[in-house]
């Protein structure tokens, strides 16, 4: 790898972390407009459990992609992407609720900017980059396994010996 893990940080980490905070953002949103729209004929303790646990599954979600987007998996982003396209087709019908306009929009807007920022060309870069980390890792751990397991063996004569 010619670059630091510096550099390597310094150009790709903010479009990483938009991208997450995007997601946390969309999930938010959506979240409280399902609150306020699809969920308001609960009574107000189930709702706010409903909620709770939504927003707590659509963020472990979120974390256990971006990390196997991390991990180098190429199928990881697509899976974002569809988080992000989730997002949007549950905001899209509560217009006809009539909810806050302004919570409205950022429901609309979280999920397009985060499909934005993976559509760049500085994230497409970053995933090509993670994936070749993870070639090399793998690459890596099939090396060490074949001489640990010549040295095991190597280990074995001796004390039969």
């Amino acid at each position: 790898m010619s670059e630091s893990v510096a550099g390597f940080l310094i150009r790709y980490f903010p479009v990483f972390m938009g991208t997450i905070f995007m997601g946390l953002f969309a999930g938010a949103m959506v979240t409280v407009l399902v609150d306020t729209t699809y969920l308001r004929s609960l009574e107000p303790s189930l709702q706010a459990e409903v909620s709770g646990w939504s927003l707590l599954s659509m963020t472990a979600f979120l974390v256990f992609d971006n990390f196997m987007i991390a991990r180098g998996r190429k199928w990881a982003a697509s899976v974002l992407m569809g988080y992000f396209a989730f997002s949007l087709m549950l905001v899209l019908p509560m217009i006809q609720y009539r909810p806050h306009t302004v919570a409205f929009s950022l429901g609309v807007a979280f999920p397009l900017f985060g499909l934005l920022l993976l559509n760049t060309h500085r994230h497409r870069e970053m995933r090509q980059k993670l994936f070749e980390i993870h070639i090399q890792r793998n690459a890596a751990r099939a090396i060490y396994e074949t001489y640990s397991n010549q040295l095991k063996a190597k280990a074995r004569r001796a004390r039969a010996k």
